[in-house]
């Protein structure tokens, strides 16, 4: 289903896009930068991201004990939402809070996985076309150390997470990248631009801080930007200068 995005390869004149997530998305400075992108660019098309991200959410109905208040989970308001917005593409990023800060398991995973399917099945009842991103990463080095917690502890959560989350993440993007890809029209990787992108921001400047380790900063949201564009809209950034779409418009 991968080619099936773009109607014979081209953005339709009109298209509503809705994104669901977790406070990534709610804070909304990658869709922000999209829509600017796409407003200049693409001025004679009528394209309209819309922000439907909630924070604390999660898509698999978990809550780590020590959460102040049981997460939300998207199943039981994502009818409501497209009946609302009546999009024609939604766009899903699921999976950092899913895992709860806790080491991997089997059983979270399972949620996590039958959580998604639902989602995904519950968008194409509504006729929309599907996009699922992978979860981003967990930068550990962004957080204070005493603040991570090393396998086998009882309890974990947001304000004392396992200290190799990422890795979770990375198992259920690896899920998404091998299951998901022809289940859905589109199948788009963030973790590995971002942990990339990290990676030779820390080689240029080794205490580079990338936002509070758990959500991207400013020039993160730029790099889910440039990816999401490049990958649904076919957008080139050879010519251009990176820091245009890595700017912080929180």
């Amino acid at each position: 289903m991968q080619s099936s995005l773009k109607q014979d390869g081209q953005v339709p004149d009109s298209l509503k896009v809705v994104f669901l997530g977790d406070s990534i998305t709610e804070n909304g400075t990658y869709i922000t930068m999209m829509q600017d992108y796409l407003t200049r660019q693409m001025p004679h098309k009528r394209v309209e991201l819309m922000n439907h991200g909630l924070s604390s959410e999660t898509v698999s109905g978990l809550s780590e004990p020590d959460h102040p208040f049981p997460r939300p989970c998207v199943l039981n308001r994502v009818r409501q939402a497209l009946e609302q917005s009546k999009p024609d593409w939604v766009v899903a990023c699921y999976g950092m809070n899913d895992g709860i800060y806790y080491p991997f398991s089997n059983e979270r995973f399972d949620a996590y996985k039958q959580g998604m399917l639902k989602l995904i099945e519950t968008i194409g009842s509504y006729g929309a076309k599907v996009i699922v991103m992978t979860p981003p990463p967990f930068d550990s080095r962004s957080i204070s150390s005493d603040k991570l917690l090393p396998d086998g502890k009882e309890n974990y959560s947001y304000m004392e997470p396992y200290q190799d989350y990422t890795s979770v993440l990375r198992q259920y993007g690896t899920w998404i990248k091998a299951e998901l890809v022809g289940a859905v029209d589109q199948v788009v990787d963030v973790y590995a631009p971002l942990s990339a992108f990290i990676a030779e921001r820390r080689n240029q400047q080794p205490d580079f801080v990338y936002g509070d380790g758990i959500h991207p900063d400013g020039e993160g949201h730029g790099v889910m930007a440039k990816t999401l564009l490049e990958e649904l809209f076919d957008c080139s950034f050879e010519d251009r200068p990176t820091n245009e779409y890595e700017r912080d418009r929180a």
